[in-house]
């Protein structure tokens, strides 16, 4: 028998559905007297692809090499491989990628940029996906980023794969590798058909993905789009179907129609320009501003969010999870809370180690949970960017933006009815009325105007704040729920509404969420929107790890 008819045979046999611990056994018993190497005539990358894939599973199943693997980055699929059936030339890659895929020790990792600005490849590549990825009867490691940003895209090959050993113990979500390994291997190719390609093996090859994978992981961590599994794995199909769906959208028209369910949040370093102007662009950049950007990446190393973008001094996050139930809504919520309070308390200690306590800077963020986000790849062939947009995200971008003083204004014009009608039931009451005898319409404009004198006095407290977080009524109500569950209480439920804020208490420590009422487009519907004001003492003792 030939090695590809060998080949052949064994990929009908693992895709016939036979269970995991069966196919394990398949593989071993196979590859336990089959050659060490590929015999192979063409000289291409497709083909010296082949030769290293084939040695990687014989490594592992004929001599027990353990943490085999490879990481493959494609910026350009060829029109070859794009076809299926996958051309003559192209067969016997495609019979090994896929024996690598149903392996469960040998790990995988695929990262794939698409090119939108060819809207006519678009379905060929996501019929390369399907076929490779989601439609498939194995698990699967697919990093799925929209597009490249085009000023990186001309310092990358059109695909590349680095073959070696993963480092063990390493982060679950994705393989880190061993640079210190013999085996590696590495093949960059430079040309659609395959012919123009480099090699590199040992420590040159180590050396060479260690700036790639520096970039692959950092992607990974802030943009990663949608990481596959196995089809069984997706028990719902129309939602699978909705899936698809928006996938299509974006990358067609730059924005889809269909609404997500999660969080965003914008922070912003308050008083930074007038910092700047005080202590000079040296003090500012590397005692502040710089550290601070840096430690953002607490966002999606700890608490699985995506950094967005960076605009001026401001960073924008993104929490989406599909088809998380209620509680796992309200655990994102948090996770979300607990980054932007980890983001203040950063800065505050950046604050206090350089011995500026005195000065008025702070952070102010907005934070919103909604279902009015959209998946958006917008820009041109210079510059193009996968992001979000939606209601939710501009609520969040506004909270973040208001100031104190729009808020008293947007107050006084909500209870502007309690404001002129009260001083009228004042000199009711003087006269003789008891106030037991009040209608059910004026005993609300008492109470109306009370709770506005008390949220005017709290944004006046609040303009002092130089660390805050602004939520709508959504984001606050999850978060307070998932707090209750974590042994929080509420210490003052019987005249909450009267004082404008909830107090939210548990081992010693008081958070004091404000209400206040905001109309984003211009005093013509208001929203309930709360605002957590943290002191210094708050965020450093404060043990937000708990909350999670």
């Amino acid at each position: 028998m030939t090695q590809e008819n060998f080949i052949e045979r064994l990929v009908q046999r693992l895709e016939a559905g036979e269970p995991r611990a069966v196919v394990e056994k398949i593989l071993q018993k196979n590859f336990a007297t089959a050659p060490d190497t590929l015999e192979t005539e063409e000289d291409s990358y497709f083909s010296v692809f082949s030769e290293h894939l084939y040695r990687f599973i014989v490594e592992h199943y004929k001599h027990g090499r353990e943490g085999c693997c490879f990481w493959r980055f494609i910026k350009t699929l060829s029109p070859k491989q794009l076809k299926n059936p996958p051309p003559d030339e192209l067969r016997m890659i495609d019979r090994l990628v896929r024996i690598y895929f149903h392996s469960e020790p040998l790990d995988d990792l695929t990262c794939l940029f698409i090119p939108v600005e060819s809207p006519h490849l678009i379905n060929d590549y996501l019929g390369w996906i399907k076929r490779y990825f989601y439609d498939a009867d194995y698990p699967t490691s697919l990093l799925w980023l929209y597009a490249l940003d085009s000023s990186l895209a001309s310092l990358f090959p059109a695909e590349m794969t680095f073959m070696g050993i993963r480092r063990p113990g390493n982060d679950p979500d994705i393989l880190i590798p061993d640079f210190y390994a013999t085996e590696s291997v590495m093949i960059k190719r430079y040309s659609l058909d395959g012919s123009r390609y480099g090699v590199l093996e040992g420590k040159a090859a180590n050396y060479e993905f260690r700036q790639f994978f520096a970039f692959l992981r950092r992607e990974h961590r802030d943009r990663c789009l949608s990481r596959s599994g196995k089809k069984e794995e997706y028990s719902d199909p129309d939602a699978y179907k909705r899936e698809w769906e928006k996938f299509n959208d974006v990358l067609k028209y730059g924005v889809s129609d269909k609404n997500e369910i999660g969080c965003i949040s914008f922070s912003d370093l308050r008083a930074s320009t007038r910092f700047l102007t005080t202590y000079g662009k040296d003090v500012y950049l590397n005692k502040i501003q710089q550290p601070f950007f840096e430690q953002t990446r607490l966002i999606s190393r700890k608490y699985s969010g995506r950094i967005d973008k960076f605009m001026g001094d401001n960073v924008m996050c993104v929490f989406i999870d599909h088809f998380l139930s209620p509680q796992e809504s309200e655990g994102m919520v948090a996770r979300n809370f607990c980054s932007l309070f980890e983001l203040c308390r950063v800065l505050n200690g950046l604050i206090e180690s350089s011995g500026l306590t005195g000065v008025n800077l702070g952070l102010r963020s907005g934070a919103t949970y909604g279902d009015q986000i959209l998946r958006s790849n917008l820009g041109n062939e210079i510059v193009r960017d996968f992001t979000v947009t939606g209601e939710t995200v501009n609520l969040a971008a506004r909270l973040e933006h208001i100031t104190i003083h729009e808020l008293i204004l947007h107050n006084r014009s909500y209870f502007e009815k309690a404001i002129e009608r009260f001083p009228k039931i004042c000199d009711l009451l003087s006269i003789g009325l008891c106030s037991d005898n009040l209608n059910p319409e004026t005993q609300a404009v008492v109470d109306n105007f009370t709770l506005y004198q008390n949220i005017h006095s709290n944004l006046e407290y609040l303009n002092q704040a130089r660390f805050d977080i602004r939520c709508n009524e959504a984001y606050y109500r999850m978060l307070k729920a998932h707090l209750m569950q974590k042994g929080f209480t509420c210490h003052n439920p019987e005249n909450a509404k009267a004082f404008g804020y909830e107090e939210m208490v548990s081992e010693g420590f008081d958070l004091k969420f404000y209400l206040s009422y905001y109309s984003p487009k211009g005093f013509t519907g208001y929203e309930r929107i709360w605002i957590l004001p943290l002191e210094p003492d708050l965020l450093k003792g404060l043990d937000v790890g708990k909350i999670v």
